[in-house]
């Protein structure tokens, strides 16, 4: 049990169910409603905004229009009607999303079947149960009610210490809905059947796009005399060598022993020095990652942010270190708010008037997730800043959101780096780093969206050298490795890995 901020800090994870749970304790729940529920404002309006009547449930079996009971591992709970119901116990190869709305029944697998190019958060429910050890005694009430504000998560354990498992729920602008979704939670009447999963209800695997295509970019590149001389006494070279002494690192760059991905005519080939990779929206199991090493040497891989859309998966301090074994560099991955002007759908967006603030506050969320992962001082944490569109007040709040949270991130030993497209992010921080603008302080590195096809760092001339950028070429493909496939993005990576 660690503290911050006065408040009690509950770090727990399950290496073999693969889902995190993490959260700040807000109380104990010794009596949750069981049995029924009220009709809250916050609920209330979420049944309205659907087309339903603002009223909700008694008993099981008398669940209201516009609600609907679900019953699973001898609890009970109601939850908008609209919300699909996915049986992971028996489609094992579910995406668990958190950007749609949905309930989740069993434990993720190993080998979730999830898109890459998914970001954002709103509610969903997710009943974990714990792992199977015999007949137990169902307790009167669920235990803990706790809430982690920065990972937007609500959590209920069941019975003592959690041994009948755990309820998740998560939310986006506020957890209104999901609070009143997890107040109705009780045991189910004797002889309920489990809900089960119906026939139509297929994850979603649409994704919005996420990268500007090649022909949007600014014909205008910047000339290379404006670019500042980064490449010499830079402070991701003074960070790295403040971190030397530790035993887990990173480096910029990559050996270049390290193999690089076949590229087919007429495409042109990488840089000898840079490394084939790809990133997926949860972590790949263990055997995935091996027999993947055969193909690729760089994974990114989301470790936290306001808007991670996808469960963790396999993801742990251990996974890390696994995988860095195995000769992986990694790209950890921080998603947080995004772009006061970004169209992507369900999500936590940057405050005017407030970004400042709120770049701080994810900036040390952000070292948090990367502690907790066991990623050392001289890391590097990748920021992804979706593509927006927008004007002068919406890129303003982005520059001093950024700028904010690389001077958190960089006051904590950790190298800064931000994931982008090239058409907004990277054209606006390149811009701003040339005009050397107030409140902006650059990155270290840069993870270049440009979904060219083209797995080169060659062409662009950015502020950044080769050494300090890595590129997303394309996403949202299905890629077969050994027989194993992933749906991912493909990257060709230069720039700096963990390990």
């Amino acid at each position: 049990m660690r503290y911050r901020d006065g408040k009690a800090y509950q770090t727990t994870l399950s290496e073999t169910g693969g889902q995190m749970r993490r959260a700040i304790a807000a109380g104990i729940m010794g009596g949750l409603v069981l049995g029924g529920t009220a009709a809250t404002p916050a609920l209330a309006a979420a049944l309205t905004a659907r087309g339903a009547p603002a009223r909700a449930a008694g008993a099981a079996g008398a669940a209201g229009r516009g609600m609907r009971t679900v019953v699973y591992a001898g609890y009970a709970f109601q939850v908008p009607a609209s919300w699909p119901v996915y049986r992971l116990d028996e489609y094992p190869r579910t995406c668990v999303r958190y950007d749609v709305h949905a309930v989740y029944l069993g434990r993720p697998s190993a080998n979730m079947d999830c898109p890459a190019g998914i970001v954002g958060r709103t509610e969903t429910v997710s009943f974990i149960p714990a792992a199977a050890t015999g007949p137990r005694r169902l307790p009167v009430a669920p235990g803990m009610l706790s809430q982690n504000s920065g990972q937007r998560q609500l959590e209920v354990t069941l019975g003592a210490s959690g041994a009948d498992g755990t309820v998740l729920g998560t939310y986006g602008a506020a957890p209104g809905v999901t609070e009143q979704v997890l107040s109705t939670l009780r045991r189910a009447p004797a002889g309920a059947a489990p809900t089960a999963q119906a026939a139509q209800a297929v994850p979603p695997r649409a994704v919005p796009p996420r990268a500007v295509p090649a022909q949007a970019v600014p014909a205008q590149a910047v000339p290379a005399q404006a670019v500042p001389a980064r490449a010499q006494a830079t402070r991701t070279t003074s960070r790295l060598a403040a971190a030397a002494q530790q035993t887990y690192t990173s480096w910029r760059g990559v050996p270049s022993d390290w193999p690089t991905e076949i590229v087919q005519p007429p495409l042109p080939l990488p840089l000898p020095h840079s490394v084939g990779g790809f990133d997926a929206c949860t972590a790949p199991s263990l055997a995935t990652m091996r027999v993947w090493r055969r193909s690729y040497a760089a994974v990114g891989t989301y470790i936290g942010g306001i808007n991670s859309a996808c469960a963790y998966g396999n993801l742990s301090a251990s996974w890390i270190r696994n995988v860095a074994a195995m000769g992986w560099g990694v790209l950890p991955t921080y998603v947080g708010r995004q772009a006061p002007c970004w169209n992507g759908g369900n999500g936590v967006r940057i405050k005017l008037g407030k970004a400042a603030a709120q770049g701080t506050a994810a900036g040390l969320d952000a070292v948090s997730d990367a502690r907790h992962f066991g990623l050392a001082a001289g890391s590097p944490i990748y920021y992804d800043m979706e593509a927006y569109t927008g004007g002068t007040a919406c890129k303003q709040a982005v520059l001093a959101f950024l700028g904010a949270w690389d001077r958190t991130v960089a006051a904590n030993g950790y190298l800064t780096a931000l994931y982008s497209s090239r058409g907004s992010g990277i054209a606006n921080i390149e811009e701003w780093t040339v005009d050397r603008d107030p409140g902006f302080t650059p990155p270290d590195a840069i993870w270049v969206a440009l979904w060219d096809g083209i797995a080169s760092l060659n062409g662009d001339q950015l502020a950044w050298p080769m050494t300090e950028r890595s590129k997303q070429y394309t996403g949202n493909v299905n890629v077969t490795v050994g027989g194993i496939t992933l749906n991912v993005d493909k990257d060709i990576v230069d720039g700096p890995v963990a390990r």
